[in-house]
Parts: structure tokens; C-alpha cells; sequence
């Protein structure tokens, strides 16, 4: 496999709510022998200033802390390599068979989410994978560095400057797509926000039961950020 075994998650410190572990724990069991790196806020900022400098005002000056969650990421996958997984991301599979011929990996959210948005493909940051080095993380951390500021709404803020959407218009606009597989939603994002609030993971539901049996993983979209009006 190309991609170094290595699972990186963060939260703000090491005091992570129970469900958020659970949820981290299902990645380690389907893939033992994995290094898994936890990254807290403190680490995060100490990583960007030692490794990456130059960006460092510009990380400590985002009006949310979400945006330094997002932004962090990439640049770890920069340097380091691996997979970045957000906390609210449940393994039902090991992924090496999705992944192991490529260098760059992310999945696409599921088509309703587009459709809210009005977006042709939303391109999710809480599962991506790549080798060191990579360009299109390279593309990203400089899109980042250019620091653009692109609409004043603050969750679409996020979504636009650090997130998702900054993410898939980066991806729309490269030449060198070929490189990067995007992984269809019903292999990693099989279910949408509106069907998880209606399955608690026990409940019978025929149609969630048939979408998660090919499915590698399930993202929760715990929103953590936006529910709290933007930590």
C-alpha cells in the first residue's frame, strides 16, 4: 500500500466524549498493527509553528477554531502522510481495498447534500488519505496560505475558506485529477444527515440496512462546530 498505516484524529484535548471514542476505537480494531497519531489544539499549533511557520499568523488568527481543525489537516497529510479521520467516523470495514493503489484519496458526501447546496460534488475533509508530499495537499496548504476570504456568512465561512467547499472547488479546478481517487458516497458517506437521525444504529430500517452493507464507514456529521454556534 502506498499510503503509510497511519490514522491521524485530533479534538481539543485528550478529554474526548465517550461516543467520539467509541467511534475512534471501531478504526483501530479494523486495522490493528496501524500507528495511531491523537492530535489535541496544543499540538496542532505547535506542529504548524515548528513545521510551517510562515502560516502561523494566519492559523492563529481564524475566527474559529474549527477552521484551524481543518486547516491542520492538511498540512499534517502534508508532511506526514496517512489517513485523517474526523472523530465522529465510524470503521465498519478495513479501507486497505479501497486504497491500496493510489497515493491520494477522499470521498464524495452523498448526492441530497449537493442538491442543499446546490453543488455538482461536495468532496468531505473528515476521510482523506494520502503519501507525503503529495500536490494536491500541496495545492491546498497554498490555497490556504492565500488565506481568501469568500463569503461573510460564518458556517458557509468555513465551509468556504477551510472546509468542504474550498476542498471540492480546489479539486474542480486541478489539472491533475487522475492522481486523486474519489471514492463514490455509498462506499464511505452511505448515509445522509436526515437518514441518521432517523437510525440509531439499532433500529430496523431495510433500506440503511442494504446502503451499509457495502459501506466502509459511516459518518455521523456530529457538527460539533456549527451546534455550538461556531467554537
Amino acid at each position: 500500500m502506498r499510503i503509510p498505516r497511519v490514522l491521524h484524529q485530533t479534538w481539543k484535548n485528550r478529554d474526548i466524549p465517550e461516543e467520539f471514542e467509541r467511534m475512534s476505537q471501531t478504526w483501530k480494531d479494523k486495522h490493528r498493527g496501524w500507528e495511531h497519531v491523537f492530535w489535541t489544539d496544543e499540538m496542532n499549533r505547535n506542529f504548524i509553528k515548528e513545521h510551517f511557520s510562515f502560516f502561523l499568523s494566519i492559523y492563529d488568527n481564524y475566527p474559529t477554531n474549527i477552521q484551524r481543525v481543518d486547516a491542520v489537516r492538511y498540512f499534517v497529510l502534508y508532511k506526514y502522510g496517512g489517513f485523517f479521520i474526523d472523530l465522529d467516523f465510524e470503521c465498519l470495514a478495513n479501507i486497505e481495498p479501497l486504497v491500496s493503489n493510489t497515493s491520494c484519496v477522499f470521498g464524495k458526501e452523498p448526492l441530497e447534500h449537493c442538491l442543499i447546496h446546490q453543488k455538482d460534488v461536495i468532496i468531505s475533509n473528515a476521510f482523506m488519505g494520502t503519501v507525503p508530499g503529495f500536490h494536491f495537499l500541496g495545492a491546498l496548504c497554498k490555497e490556504l496560505e492565500a488565506d481568501r476570504q469568500l463569503t461573510d456568512h460564518p458556517n458557509n465561512k468555513v465551509l468556504e475558506v477551510t472546509g468542504p467547499f474550498m476542498l471540492s472547488r480546489l479539486y474542480n479546478d486541478y489539472k491533475r485529477k487522475d492522481d486523486i481517487l474519489l471514492l463514490d458516497a455509498d462506499l464511505i458517506y452511505p448515509l445522509t444527515k436526515d437518514e441518521l437521525e432517523d437510525w440509531n444504529g439499532t433500529q430496523q430500517n431495510q433500506a440503511i440496512q442494504q446502503k451499509l452493507e457495502r459501506a466502509y464507514g459511516i459518518h455521523h456529521y456530529a457538527g460539533t462546530w456549527w451546534k455550538k454556534n461556531l467554537v
